[in-house]
């Protein structure tokens, strides 16, 4: 069994280990992407554009995208 996932973040590949999380995946690409999502500048969606949480779930191929959070 692989240990390793490759998911992409906003289409850029990035490879995580089996069991890790959305916070992570940021993580891994650029940890100031994390920061940001953290500090509640940005949110996380998935494929769907479904808003997805920073201790969500991925699987092999996985796609989150950031986008700047709405002024509300």
């Amino acid at each position: 069994m692989n240990m390793t996932l490759t998911v992409f973040v906003n289409d850029q590949p990035v490879t995580i280990y089996r069991g890790m999380q959305v916070k992570h995946a940021l993580i891994a690409l650029n940890e100031s992407l994390y920061q940001a999502a953290v500090a509640g500048e940005l949110q996380i969606e998935d494929r769907h554009g479904f808003q997805v949480d920073l201790e969500g779930a991925l699987q092999e191929g996985s796609r989150i995208f950031t986008k700047a959070k709405p002024e509300e």
